[in-house]
């Protein structure tokens, strides 16, 4: 009969392995966005933003951005939306004129689908808020994998499938370990250990990219992988 805690091992780097695949996509197509359209500086970023990670080759997708008023006045603003247009190099310009009342919250949204994609597979995207002696410059980015994807499926799909597979890979591995196979000894110790500090970090990330923040699920994915070069050729040497 197979050990309960080798199989909790074996469901948590499935996990792991997983979650880190997301995350390294997102992170790599949102960093790609950063490096798209530079004609314009911002004094901080626009947060949040929505945007998807995947999008299938066959569906329409939607970019869009939470504008907040905080002052006690109304405010006139100018919203700038820059897409890839078949190209990295090329782009399509829009721009919406809003009217927010103090302490409203407004959100833009823009279409977007495969056309729009440079070489296939990378749409980019810039939200710019125009300067005003209320509200700042800012400007925001993401980036959408376009994917020919089978069976009709669509992108949120198979974003939320690896998602769940991932997290539950990860959180049934720990809990398979954590009742079946860890040990007080010094390799016990240090696998739980380990069990934890990479599943935390792949917990980080997935979350991280739900909510936009890719610069932390880009420290949360280089993070871990420094702990997997780490610990797999650790546990390899001294097996």
């Amino acid at each position: 009969m197979v050990n309960r805690g080798v199989i909790g091992i074996i469901l948590f780097v499935i996990g792991v392995v997983l979650g880190i695949v997301l995350i390294g996509i997102s992170v790599y197509a949102d960093f790609e966005s950063t490096l798209f359209d530079l004609t314009n500086g911002a004094n901080r970023s626009i947060n949040p933003k929505k945007c998807p990670v995947f999008l299938s080759s066959n569906e329409t997708g939607y970019l869009s951005v939470v504008i907040k008023n905080s002052e006690d006045i109304p405010q006139e603003l100018v919203i700038q939306a820059r897409i890839s247009k078949g190209h990295l190099i090329l782009l399509q310009e829009f721009q919406e004129n809003i009217s927010i009342a103090s302490h409203e919250t407004k959100q833009i949204n823009w279409e977007v689908d495969a056309p729009d994609a440079g070489y296939g597979h990378f749409i980019l995207a810039k939200v710019i808020v125009m300067d005003n002696a209320l509200h700042p410059f800012q400007r925001g980015s993401c980036g959408i994998v376009v994917l020919d994807l089978p069976f009709g499926m669509k992108g949120w799909q198979l974003f939320w499938t690896v998602f769940v597979l991932s997290l539950s890979g990860i959180m049934s591995g720990i809990i398979f370990w954590w009742k079946y196979g860890r040990s007080n000894s010094n390799r016990g110790l240090e696998t739980t250990r380990s069990l934890f500090g990479l599943g935390g970090l792949a917990l980080v990330g997935l979350v991280s990219i739900i909510f936009g923040f890719w610069q932390l699920a880009a420290g949360a994915f280089y993070i871990g992988l420094l702990l997997m070069g780490v610990i797999i050729p650790h546990f390899l040497i001294n097996k």
